[in-house]
C-alpha cells in the first residue's frame, strides 16, 4: 500500500477515495480535474497530481474531429476509459455517459453504466442535465455506481440551448439551474459539474450544495476546476471557449518537430549512424558474399 500523501485524510491502495472529495470541500482545498483519452495522457495527469480524470465525450470534437459530442458512442468511451485506466492509477477516473446511452430509461442507463465500470474500469460515471437525468442518476447510484452530475451548458443538448452559450444569465434560469443541481445531489450524485455559468451562480451553487462543485467557466469560487486536455495544452485547432487558459502550445511544437523530421528525411540527414543497427563483421562479409552471388 502506498504511503498516504500529506494532503489527504484517507488513502486506500494508491487510489484517491471518493469520500476524500467531501473532505477537500470541507477543508477548502481545491479539486483538480482534467480530461484524458488514452494511456499516455492518463499517466501524465497522474504524474502531475490531478485528483480526477474525466474520459469526456469532448473527445468527439478534440480527438475525433466531429462538430459536436453527440455522435460519440458508448463503445468509444468504453475503449478510451480502458486506455486511460492503464495509465492513471491514483486519480478517480470518471467516464462520460454519451448522448443516447441513458436517456431512454433507468434500465438502459444502469446497464450502460455497469459496462463502463465493469468493462471500462471506470471508478464513476457522469451524465448531463437535470430533468429525467435525476431519475437516471438515482437508479445508477442505487446499482452501486458513483455518479457525477453536470448542469449549465450541457454540450449533448447544445442545440436545444441555442448553441454553445453561457447558461443561467437570468435570475429565473439561474434559480432553475441550482434547483437541477440540488435534485441531482438528492439523487445521490457525489459531485456536480457547473459549465459556462456566471461566477455568481457558480458561487451560489457551491454554497448551497453539500457535495463538491467542479467548475468549467463557472468562476473561481467552485470547489474545483476542470479543463479539456487539448484546449489547455494548445493541441486543438478549433475555437477555444472563453473560459480556457492555455498552459502550453503543444500544437505548434508538434508541427515544428514534424516539419524538421520531414526536412531531414528528404535531405538524407536522418537517420544517422547512431540510429542504425550493425552486423558482426564476419556475418556482414558472409551476407555481402551471398548477395553478390
Amino acid at each position: 500500500m502506498s504511503e498516504k500523501p500529506a494532503r489527504y485524510a484517507s488513502w486506500t491502495a494508491g487510489k484517491l477515495p471518493l469520500p476524500e472529495l467531501l473532505e477537500m470541500k470541507r477543508r477548502g482545498e481545491k479539486i483538480v480535474m482534467v480530461t484524458a483519452y488514452d494511456a499516455p495522457s492518463g499517466r501524465l495527469a497522474d504524474a502531475a497530481g490531478v485528483d480526477l480524470i474525466l474520459v469526456g465525450d469532448s473527445s468527439g470534437m478534440v480527438v475525433h474531429g466531429r462538430e459536436s459530442t453527440v455522435a460519440v458512442s458508448l463503445d468509444e468511451i468504453l475503449f478510451m476509459t480502458q486506455w486511460v485506466t492503464r495509465g492513471a492509477k491514483r486519480p478517480l477516473v470518471i467516464a462520460d455517459m454519451p448522448f443516447g446511452s441513458y436517456e431512454a430509461s433507468d434500465e438502459l442507463a444502469v446497464g450502460n453504466a455497469v459496462r463502463l465500470v465493469k468493462e471500462g474500469g471506470a471508478d464513476a460515471v457522469k451524465l448531463e442535465r437535470g430533468g429525467t437525468s435525476v431519475s437516471r442518476a438515482r437508479a445508477i447510484v442505487a446499482a452501486g455506481i458513483p455518479v457525477m452530475g453536470h448542469v449549465g451548458l450541457t454540450p449533448q443538448t447544445a442545440t436545444v440551448l441555442g448553441g454553445f452559450k453561457a447558461q443561467g444569465r437570468t435570475a429565473e434560469r439561474a434559480r432553475r439551474l441550482i434547483d437541477e443541481a440540488l435534485a441531482l445531489q438528492e439523487a445521490g450524485c457525489f459531485s456536480i459539474v457547473l459549465e459556462a455559468v456566471p461566477a455568481a451562480v457558480g458561487r451560489a451553487a457551491t454554497r448551497v450544495l453539500a457535495v463538491p462543485t467542479i467548475g468549467i467557466g463557472a468562476g473561481a469560487d467552485t470547489d474545483g476546476q476542470v479543463l479539456v486536455w487539448h484546449d489547455m495544452l494548445g493541441y486543438y485547432e478549433g475555437h477555444a471557449p472563453r473560459f480556457v487558459k492555455r498552459y502550453a502550445e503543444l500544437g505548434g511544437a508538434i508541427a515544428d518537430a514534424l516539419g524538421r523530421f520531414a526536412e531531414e528525411v528528404r535531405s538524407g540527414a536522418f537517420p544517422e549512424q547512431q540510429h542504425t543497427y550493425a552486423m558482426p563483421q564476419e556475418e556482414l562479409k558472409a551476407f555481402e558474399a551471398a548477395t553478390r552471388a
